[in-house]
């Protein structure tokens, strides 16, 4: 006979659980087990801020799944779905096919993943604290501040290379922003430049007060030591964007630091996302057994999971805690079935919660008693000691620990060269991104949003707006071109995300890439540059005239976003200028539609296929247009108007009430400017002289 196939998703501490116990029960002869995880060791989630504030070895908190579980098959490849119907999961095999695996029981337990995205520019510029990788890239960081501060002249610099930002007061945010408060503040003594009191750690928290998972008595606790140590509190206090100065706050303010790490945000993973199956809150409902509901042979455990507690009928806590205990019980659910027994819902009483402050202080709520202070850092420590899945692990721990109270932290770090990487930014309205003179870094593409382009020709001139750039253009390309400081200051006319490519990348792409580099240097002669350059009496002329006194009406029909396709082409052939424009469900300007637009539109439909695109006549405008970045507000001159048709061959812009206001009040056109500056060129031009007979 076969043995019985169990499949695992995930490698946390519910899927490791369930496999070392079903391991237990059932021989190999039995069960084969496959578990599936694309990390190939286990986190112990409550030492990551050790790790991060270097009181441990990143090593000593992950421990390998081949070594914890013995007995059964630990595999690496990414599960892509799983197909309840026909009992089997597919996966990528490394080679970029896909393999389908058939299983008599599945278990889903892959965890809920970091989700940056609910805040503005989070993803761009701060650190999440999920996985290993996040600690580990979060130790390096906080080293890499400490050598700039170092190394800066300029006292505010070197403020804000010291000041930290943790977002999220539950236990990751306070654990971290402790440990990174210890290690910065002890680590002073080894720098010449700066000292404890230019360290500013700063904890922002939406409630008002900090830990809501313990009783009032621990957090009131918890913060005072905290203060006491030097962390800032901000409570009631919400972070709304993230940039590279630091964190925009919910009353306006801009807490400014160079390190920012958000413990908040959460997102269901994509295999869950997929699976056709009752959810709760993005998790996945199942019977008290923890069976999924409607399903015989499929399970749900841990953070992906909502388990209603038979202990409380409540549901259980996403926490490790339960994560191990529901491990346990599902797996002796399946032995229960394979040798027909009754199952046992899901029942557990938690022990309490534990939390380091930093500074050898702890909070501790063990099955009803409060501990807090020294004595409960010893608790701490000791339970977490015991609960590492092998010895190994606990005594690289204890020898780690040991040695922190003994030693200095270690300050060593790999200094990675930020001109040879490629990332992601986010400004907020107003932000600059570059300013006039300042030696060119990186290369832009602007992702969304718009930007303007300003210039200031001697140092007591005005700065004026000389040009807008939407998304899909791009600059920094002829500074970095010809090793010169930016000729202008590029700033955020709205939320704008941008790719950015380090000065050392961006020349090797543009040495080896020649289609590229011609590209480049094209862009850096093209349009309204060139233009001024040529006849520079239009630029006097147009940067006095407003785009007022050039504004067209409205046109008679405008469209929305719901639009669908067929009513689009009827539009059209009706507007006797062939342009119109496409409002959001705010009124808002969201994209612009001209016969241009309509041939585009039918090339993607013809290279999509037929099952995906369906009726192409009901299909809405938001399906099929990329939404419109680049118009220009009333308040601006007719010259950025004439620079923005210029730069992007087009003859015609939307204009909008404002900057801050995006409601189309009407269309500027190029020929209608071409026209008022053919009139007054000639107008300035002295009368020829006569020639006598």
């Amino acid at each position: 006979m076969n043995p019985v196939r169990v499949v695992v998703v995930g490698g946390g501490f519910a899927a490791v659980q369930f496999a070392k116990t079903l391991r237990s029960k059932l021989r190999a002869s039995e069960c084969d087990i496959l578990l599936f995880s694309r990390e190939n060791h286990m986190v112990f989630h409550p030492l990551l801020a050790d790790v991060a504030g270097a009181s441990i070895n990143a090593d000593a908190a992950a421990a390998p799944l081949r070594q914890m579980l013995p007995g059964v098959e630990c595999r690496t490849e990414r599960v892509q779905r799983i197909d309840l119907s026909s009992s089997e999961i597919e996966f990528d095999d490394g080679n970029g096919a896909l393999t389908r695996l058939h299983y008599d029981h599945v278990v889903v337990a892959c965890g809920a993943e970091s989700n940056l995205g609910i805040i503005p520019g989070m993803t761009d510029h701060a650190f999440a604290f999920k996985v290993m990788r996040d600690a580990i890239e979060l130790r390096q960081q906080i080293v890499r501040q400490m050598e700039s501060a170092e190394a800066a002249t300029d006292p505010n610099l070197r403020r804000w290379h010291l000041s930290f930002i943790i977002v999220g007061a539950g236990f990751s945010g306070v654990e971290v922003a402790g440990e990174i408060n210890e290690l910065v503040r002890s680590s002073t003594r080894f720098y010449r430049n700066f000292h404890k009191e230019d360290v500013v750690v700063s904890l922002v928290h939406s409630q008002d007060q900090i830990l809501p998972e313990v009783a009032p008595k621990l957090r009131e606790f918890a913060r005072k030591k905290m203060e006491k140590a030097g962390i800032t509190m901000l409570l009631n206090t919400r972070a709304v964007a993230a940039t590279h100065e630091g964190v925009e706050l919910n009353d306006g303010r801009m807490l400014t630091g160079a390190t920012v790490v958000c413990t908040i945000g959460t997102a269901i993973s994509p295999i869950v996302q997929a699976l056709d199956v009752p959810k709760e809150r993005g998790r996945i409902r199942t019977t008290p057994e923890m069976r999924i509901e409607g399903q015989t042979n499929a399970w749900a455990i841990g953070d992906c999971a909502y388990i209603i507690n038979a202990f409380d009928n409540k549901p259980a806590a996403p926490t490790g805690q339960f994560a191990e205990r529901q491990g346990r019980q599902a797996a002796l659910n399946v032995v229960r079935i394979l040798k027909a027994e009754p199952t046992q819902p899901f029942r557990f009483k938690a022990l309490g919660q534990l939390c380091s402050i930093g500074g050898y202080q702890a909070v501790a709520e063990m099955l009803g008693v409060h501990i807090s202070g020294f004595v409960a850092w010893l608790l701490w420590r000791g339970v977490y000691l015991f609960k590492l899945p092998t010895w190994s692990r606990r005594i690289k721990v204890g020898l780690d620990w040991s040695w922190d109270v003994l030693f200095p932290r270690d300050l060593s770090f790999l200094n990675t060269d930020t001109t040879q990487q490629a990332t992601h930014a986010y400004y907020r309205p107003g932000d600059f991104i570059h300013r006039q003179g300042e030696l060119a870094r990186v290369f832009s593409i602007i992702e969304e949003g718009q930007v303007e382009v300003l210039q200031q020709n001697s140092p007591t001139a005005e700065t004026k707006v000389v040009a807008v750039l939407g998304q899909g253009d791009f600059f920094g390309e002829g500074a970095l071109l010809g090793n010169r400081p930016h000729e202008t200051s590029i700033r955020a006319r709205s939320a704008v995300r941008l790719r950015q490519v380090g000065s050392a990348l961006f020349s090797q792409i543009a040495s080896s890439f020649t289609p590229f580099r011609e590209l480049l240097v094209r862009a850096v002669t093209r349009g309204s540059g060139d233009f001024w350059r040529r006849l520079p009496i239009s630029k006097a002329m147009l940067e006095g005239e407003s785009i007022a006194s050039f504004l067209d009406p409205l046109p008679a029909q405008l469209l929305t976003k719901e639009t669908t396709f067929a009513d689009a082409i009827n539009a059209l052939n009706e507007s006797p200028t062939g342009t119109l424009l496409v409002l959001d469900e705010k009124q808002r300007l969201w994209g612009t539609l001209d016969r241009g637009d309509l041939y585009q539109i039918i090339a993607r439909i013809a290279v999509t296929s037929a099952e995906t695109r369906g009726d192409i006549t009901h299909l809405k405008l938001s399906d099929l247009l990329i939404p419109n970045s680049i118009y220009v507000a009333l308040e601006d001159s007719a010259l950025v108007a004439s620079a923005a048709m210029l730069d992007h061959a087009i003859t015609w812009l939307p204009v909008v009430k404002s900057k801050a206001d995006p409601r189309p009040v009407g269309l500027i056109r190029g020929e209608k400017i071409s026209k008022r500056m053919i009139e007054r060129m000639a107008q300035s031009q002295p009368p020829r002289a006569q020639v006598a007979s």
